[in-house]
C-alpha cells in the first residue's frame, strides 16, 4: 500500500517542541505524515471545550497514535486528555521516550513500519466481512494474502496457498472466519491444517455459534468474538486485537 497514506497523530506537550520535530522528521523519513497538534488558541480563555472537540476529531481521523513521552508530557493536561481519548475509544497507541537517543527513536519509528502478515481463511459466504477486514489491515499498514486479490489466472492455486500459509507462519498471523457452516471436508478445513502443520499462529474469528466440531478443534485458541456486530464494527475489533499484538511483539 502507499505509505503517505499513514498519518500519525503525536501526543506531545508544546515545551518538548524541538525534540517531538526530530520524531516527525523520522516518521515523514518513513513515508508517514505526522501531526504536531497545537493550537495558539490554547493559551486563550474559553476554548476549552472547541479544542477538546478538534483533538478528538483529528485523533479519530488518523490510523496511529504515538504518544512523545517526556516530564512535561507527564504534566500536560492536554496529553493526558488525549491519551484518555485514545483509551476510551479502545485503539491500541504507541510511545516513544523522548529522553531516547537519536539512534533509539531512529530504530523505534523504523519498527512502527513493521506489520504482520496476515493470511486470510474463509469461506465465499463471509466475503462482505473479509473485505472489509482486508481494506482495514490494509489501511494499518499489514500485508495481507487474500486470495481474491492475490490468486492470478494460470498460476498453481494450491501451491500458492500453502505458500501464503508459510509466510504467514513465519512473520504474522492466520485469520480463521468461522460460523455455523464450517465443516471437516471444505477448502477452509485444508487451509488451517497447513497452517497447524506449520505451528502458524491461528486466531479464530467467531462470526455465530460454531458446531461442534470446530469448538473442539478451536476451543483452546484465543477467539476474536464478533458475534451480533455489523460488519464495520467487527472489522475494526478485529484489526485492533491484530494492532494491539504487533505493538507487543515489536516493542
Amino acid at each position: 500500500m502507499d505509505d503517505n497514506k499513514i498519518f500519525v497523530f503525536l501526543s506531545h506537550s508544546h515545551k518538548d517542541y524541538e525534540k517531538v520535530r526530530e520524531v516527525r522528521d523520522l516518521l515523514e523519513k518513513e513515508g508517514f505524515r505526522p501531526l504536531m497538534f497545537f493550537l495558539k488558541c490554547l493559551e486563550k480563555d474559553g476554548y476549552d471545550e472547541l479544542t477538546r472537540t478538534l483533538i478528538k476529531e483529528e485523533i479519530d481521523s488518523r490510523q496511529r497514535f504515538v504518544l512523545c513521552s517526556s516530564k512535561n508530557a507527564e504534566e500536560s493536561d492536554w496529553v493526558k486528555f488525549e491519551v484518555e481519548h485514545i483509551k476510551e475509544i479502545n485503539r491500541p497507541y504507541e510511545t516513544v521516550d523522548l529522553e531516547w537517543s537519536h539512534e533509539k527513536l531512529k530504530e523505534v519509528v523504523r519498527r512502527f513500519k513493521v506489520r504482520s502478515t496476515v493470511f486470510l481463511s474463509y469461506r465465499r459466504s463471509q466475503s462482505m466481512l473479509v473485505d472489509a477486514v482486508c481494506k482495514q489491515l490494509e489501511l494499518h499498514d499489514f500485508k495481507v494474502l487474500y486470495d481474491k486479490n492475490d490468486l492470478m489466472p494460470g498460476i498453481n492455486f494450491t501451491k500458492r496457498i500453502e505458500e501464503n500459509i508459510i509466510s504467514a507462519a513465519e512473520r504474522g498471523y492466520v485469520l480463521a472466519f468461522l460460523d455455523h457452516s464450517y465443516n471437516m471436508e471444505s477448502w477452509q478445513s485444508k487451509e488451517l491444517q497447513i497452517a497447524q502443520q506449520y505451528h502458524s499462529r491461528i486466531f479464530p474469528v467467531v462470526i455465530e455459534s460454531l458446531p461442534p466440531e470446530a469448538e473442539f478443534l478451536f476451543g483452546d485458541l484465543n477467539w476474536i468474538d464478533v458475534k451480533g456486530m455489523s460488519i464495520h464494527k467487527a472489522a475494526q475489533h478485529i484489526v485492533d486485537c491484530l494492532l494491539k499484538l504487533d505493538i507487543c511483539l515489536n516493542h
